[in-house]
């Protein structure tokens, strides 16, 4: 027998504070520091536009989709196109969390803007405004920029951000957003980061390593605990996760998927975005992105889509639609955005998904129903299959495909041209308002956008938070061999540790000179090529092959056979961003482990039995380069010869060494 809910519960759902019908609504938190405070039938509320009187968007009562369209008409077309943009920013972060009005001048030694990321050129521009310039003047309210200094730093920031904001004429508030900060934090196109730095919050897998551990539960308290870290910095929105499918081995993103599997795909993609953004969007959500649709997983011959000569998706084995699967599980779980794909889906039309009416009206929002925000990956110099077009074209472009918001952008005179010139409708324009504010709305920001500094030191990277994190790094460790039950090693057994940057804890006090330690663990990265043309995007990218010979790293299979000569157990722990070619070295060595993201001390613990090896390949690994050759980029598990299947794992109990 089915329930129909009553009218009290209906309204309890739509107005916030009020549980049952006719009784008076509950205040909710107001963090009032610029605007005044309006008292209306005993409640408080922000009179953000300053005119003495409760207006409908500043009425949290009422549903944010009222709230917004009340907001909507009150906007001028200059505060419409800023809300339109994504800007990129940094550099303006001073001591103690103070905004700066000028740029901090880089560290010494530090590379000088424009380049402000290793091997990106004008990733990051000079010529970004200040953050009082770029909310006061230029109406921007979506800012992706990283946390910096301590988390009371990072707070006090985003506070200082809020403050400049609630300021502005209608007092809208910003939205910080972030790249996933918890993970490896690999370099843009692979390269692992330095072994100094330091990670603000909590440590955890890739999202391959979550992939390996493969459970739900896993991964949506991993979405929790990052969605309740970001918030406690300031953040709302996290550009994550990646519902890619990693069917093309060559790819140089693979670290960042969820495998290969549409099903696993799907599964982890809702199950994260459930732990992120919760039940339904409130106050306690981060809002969520997926990325990047139609998928970037079938990249022609594995070449990234961020250069020219990897900008076409391709589909040989006609699994298009196969690659829409994640993409549907997180619609169904209610992600709030989606990113689309620098690629040109081959097939579907002749431009990059951003710029297709195709990809993102007819197939994302007509077909599969998204009415959320679509967010445009960062633009500066990917416009393919519109590189002949002005400027303003490619951006007109992209609003007639259906896109509300400009990745990477802040320069909003296009927006404003466009509208003047008639070539884009108010109409248009406030249909990209609805969806960029009701989120916004829900998240409760106009009330309370502020932190409490104390308690993101108490929250970020908090003991328990750390451990959780710790606890997973472990359980995305896949063990491929174990010859002779070499491993566990032995309590008394002594290693020699080559490719470490440092002797792991579990390991302090069994180091031996290679000549006479008993075992000899060698640690490798995945083979892989770096592309010399001058035409990457991103100067390390790792691409290419999948084995040593003729590699960039191929000094790593020298290492690995110098282990061997020594005639001891060789131990190999391969941090696989990528499907490798094992067969170099497989039959010379005892034990092979393969990791995805976690640390050294990770490894040791499965190494010395302190943990039992758990996790499963998340990708199948090819028998050889020709393999890797001849299978279809958007085909699964499709090798000519595979050496490892989709979801191999071996294991043996812990014992406490």
């Amino acid at each position: 027998m089915s329930r129909i809910p009553s009218i009290a519960a209906l309204l309890a759902l739509a107005l916030p504070g009020c549980a049952v019908l006719g009784a008076p609504p509950a205040q909710i938190a107001i963090d009032a520091r610029i605007a005044p405070v309006l008292i209306v039938d005993t409640l408080r509320f922000k009179d953000l536009n300053r005119n003495g009187r409760l207006d409908r968007y500043e009425d949290w009562r009422l549903p944010a989709e009222r709230r917004a369209a009340d907001l909507i008409r009150r906007m001028t077309m200059p505060e419409k196109a800023g809300l339109m943009m994504h800007a990129a920013h940094s550099g303006y972060f001073g001591p103690g969390g103070t905004v700066l009005d000028t740029l901090a001048p880089p560290p010494p030694g530090a590379l000088k803007p424009p380049v402000n990321i290793s091997g990106v050129p004008g990733f990051d521009r000079a010529d970004k405004p200040s953050p009082r310039n770029l909310i006061l003047e230029r109406n921007v309210r979506w800012i992706n920029t990283s946390p910096g200094g301590t988390p009371a730093d990072a707070a006090r920031w985003a506070n200082a951000i809020q403050e400049i904001a609630e300021g502005s004429r209608l007092g809208i508030p910003v939205v910080l957003t972030a790249d996933p900060v918890h993970t490896t934090n690999r370099l843009p196109g692979g390269a692992l980061p330095p072994p100094d730095r330091v990670k603000i919050t909590s440590s955890w897998p890739d999202q391959i390593g979550l992939a390996a551990i493969g459970d739900t539960a896993v991964v949506e308290r991993f979405g929790r605990i990052a969605a309740t870290e970001y918030h406690a910095l300031g953040f709302r929105m996290i550009l994550n996760p990646m519902a890619d499918l990693a069917t093309e081995p060559r790819w140089n993103r693979i670290a960042g998927t969820f495998g290969e599997s549409a099903d696993l795909s799907a599964r982890l993609t809702a199950a994260y975005i459930r732990g992120v953004q919760g039940a339904r969007i409130g106050s306690d959500s981060v809002l969520a992105v997926v990325k990047h649709f139609p998928g970037d997983g079938p990249v022609e011959q594995g070449f990234d889509p961020h250069n020219p000569y990897g900008k076409r998706l391709v589909y040989p084995a006609g699994m298009q639609a196969y690659h829409l699967r994640p993409f549907r599980a997180a619609f169904d779980a209610g992600v709030s955005s989606v990113m689309g794909s620098y690629g040109i889906p081959t097939g579907i039309d002749t431009v990059g998904a951003n710029f297709s009416r195709k990809v993102i009206t007819d197939l994302l929002r007509r077909k599969m129903g998204f009415d959320g925000i679509v967010i445009t990956d960062w633009l500066h110099a990917q416009p393919w299959g519109v590189e002949t077009l002005s400027k303003q074209d490619r951006e007109l472009r992209l609003i007639q495909a259906g896109v509300d918001q400009f990745g990477g952008e802040h320069e909003t005179g296009f927006i404003l041209a466009l509208a003047r010139a008639g070539k884009i409708s108010s109409k248009r324009i406030d249909q990209s308002m609805r969806r960029i504010l009701t989120p916004m709305f829900a998240l409760g920001i106009f009330e309370n956008p502020y932190v409490d500094p104390a308690q993101a030191t108490a929250i970020v990277k908090s003991p328990a938070f750390a451990a959780e994190g710790d606890r997973a790094q472990r359980q995305a460790i896949v063990l491929l061999k174990n010859s002779a039950d070499i491993l566990p090693l032995p309590s008394g057994a002594t290693v020699a540790l080559t490719g470490f940057d440092r002797v792991p804890a579990p390991l302090s006090g069994r180091t031996a000179p290679a000549a006479v330690a008993d075992v000899q663990i060698v640690k490798v990265n995945a083979p892989f090529a770096l592309n010399k043309s001058g035409q990457a995007f991103f100067t390390k990218t790792h691409e290419g092959t999948p084995i040593y010979a003729g590699a960039d790293n191929a000094a790593d299979l020298d290492a690995i056979r110098a282990a061997v000569a020594t005639g001891k157990p060789v131990v190999v722990v391969m941090s696989m961003e990528r499907p490798a070619v094992l067969s170099e070295f497989l039959g010379s060595v005892g034990a092979v482990v393969a990791t995805f993201g976690s640390d050294d001390a990770a490894v040791a613990d499965i190494l010395t039995g302190r943990v039992a090896p758990a996790g499963k390949l998340p990708f199948a690994l090819p028998a050889d380069a020709a393999s890797v050759e001849t299978q279809q980029e958007d085909a699964p598990t499709d090798f000519a010869r595979t050496l490892f299947p989709l979801g191999f794992g071996l294991s043996y109990p812990a014992t406490g060494n």
